[in-house]
């Protein structure tokens, strides 16, 4: 689509020449005029171009995926053109961090890091899954999906079809799982481009098979953005107690048995996750049923208090809560209720001390570091940060827009009582 020619406020243009990633809805003149997903020529009070975007009025926001007159130099549509050359720089990254193998999962397109605010490309194997955050914005990620497919027959890599998912702004997370509460998908518009993937497809990350589901719900049940920490969890549980709270399809609990753990035990509220986690066990030649590994369908709440009833001990105790729930008997907010969930685990380690790994994603509420502080004082524990992670290098984020990097990780040394 050609681009529309829209002036922009005084304040829109400030924000234009500071390269923000995104302007208000408000920043257009006539801002009501324009439809969803319409490609704008962003012009100045003398007309010249201030940068080129998209309309996202779903989410109150024009996409900026040029700022600057020299980087809109030759740009006049978002055509086929446009985004093959957005993915060949980001295929370039990729292929220099080793991860376009043709069976790894790995982001492929990070949105503002990669220069196209709210479009993600997250690759499994032979196949994509393009994200939207706004209906308004199909039409690109079909466009994206397209391009990405030849981009890598040029490059001579595989890619046999993509899957379009829209993020919705609105989409609850009713299950508590730490990934349903990682937005739900417009299942409306789960469209495919090119070959449709199996209904149960394996990819690998860093070697390690695990089971995704890219068709229907918008989580698939890897999240690539925890990779580097999956593998770094191996330094902390050799031959250690770990209970895995929140464990959705268990690749946190994957990585800790491999590592040699001497017991895990993996908590979610629902069955149909937990079920998914024993096949991921069986792909790295895990027993699931072996003693070692212990399997709760409960209320993470809930089984932290009858675990400490019981007298129940862990030496490593993973923390990856959804952001929000209304899953539970009464409603979770990380915002809120993450000091007690932290003094809750406190209460299950070792008289001596143990390990936290505790995650928050960071973009509503505030940083990880609140929440431990306020935990340990209601604990009444010392603690000692070993580590404090955030998001691996396929998913890039501009220097000057911290909103993009909303994933902390903490690794934890918690004292004696």
């Amino acid at each position: 689509m050609s681009l529309h020619g829209t002036a922009v406020t005084t304040a829109g243009a400030e924000r234009l020449r500071a390269a923000h990633p995104q302007l208000p809805i408000a920043d257009l003149v006539g801002a009501a005029a324009v439809e969803p997903g319409r490609p704008l020529r962003l012009l100045g009070p003398r007309g010249e171009t201030l940068g080129v975007g998209v309309s996202d009025p779903e989410n109150e926001v024009v996409r900026v995926w040029r700022a600057g007159e020299a980087a809109t130099e030759g740009v006049r549509a978002l055509d086929a053109g446009f985004f093959r050359g957005e993915i060949r720089r980001a295929l370039g990254l990729r292929r220099t961090l080793g991860l376009a193998d043709g069976v790894s999962a790995y982001r492929l397109l990070n949105g503002e890091g990669d220069g196209l605010s709210g479009m993600a490309v997250d690759v499994y194997g032979v196949y994509a899954v393009v994200t939207t955050l706004g209906r308004g914005l199909l039409g690109h990620a079909r466009a994206l999906a397209e391009a990405a497919m030849a981009v890598f027959a040029e490059a001579g890599l595989a890619l046999r079809g993509a899957v379009l998912k829209v993020r919705l702004k609105t989409a609850g997370s009713g299950a508590g799982t730490a990934a349903e509460a990682r937005a739900g998908a417009d299942k409306s518009k789960d469209q495919v481009i090119g070959e449709e993937p199996p209904a149960k497809l394996i990819a690998h990350e860093l070697g390690v098979p695990y089971e995704v589901h890219l068709r229907g719900a918008i989580n698939v049940g890897l999240f690539s953005d925890m990779r580097e920490h999956r593998a770094g969890l191996a330094r902390f549980v050799r031959e250690r107690r770990v209970l895995n709270t929140f464990a959705y399809t268990g690749a946190l609990s994957v990585a800790a048995a491999r590592a040699g753990a001497s017991a895990v035990t993996s908590v979610d509220l629902a069955a149909g996750p937990l079920a998914w986690a024993r096949e991921n066990f069986r792909l790295s030649g895990l027993d699931p049923a072996a003693p070692r590994f212990r399997w709760e369908t409960s209320d993470v709440f809930r089984f932290l208090e009858e675990e400490r009833a019981r007298g129940g001990r862990h030496d490593v105790i993973i923390l990856d809560p959804p952001t929000v729930s209304g899953a539970r008997a009464t409603s979770w907010a990380q915002k809120r209720d993450y000091p007690e969930l932290i003094a809750a685990a406190c209460a299950l380690l070792p008289d001596e001390g143990g390990h936290l790994w505790i995650s928050s994603n960071t973009h509503r509420g505030p940083g990880l570091m609140k929440h431990v502080t306020a935990g340990l004082e209601a604990a009444q524990r010392a603690g000692a940060v070993l580590e404090l992670g955030g998001l691996p290098p396929d998913f890039p984020t501009p220097a000057h827009w911290p909103a993009a990097r909303y994933l902390e990780v903490c690794q934890l040394r918690v004292g004696p009582r």
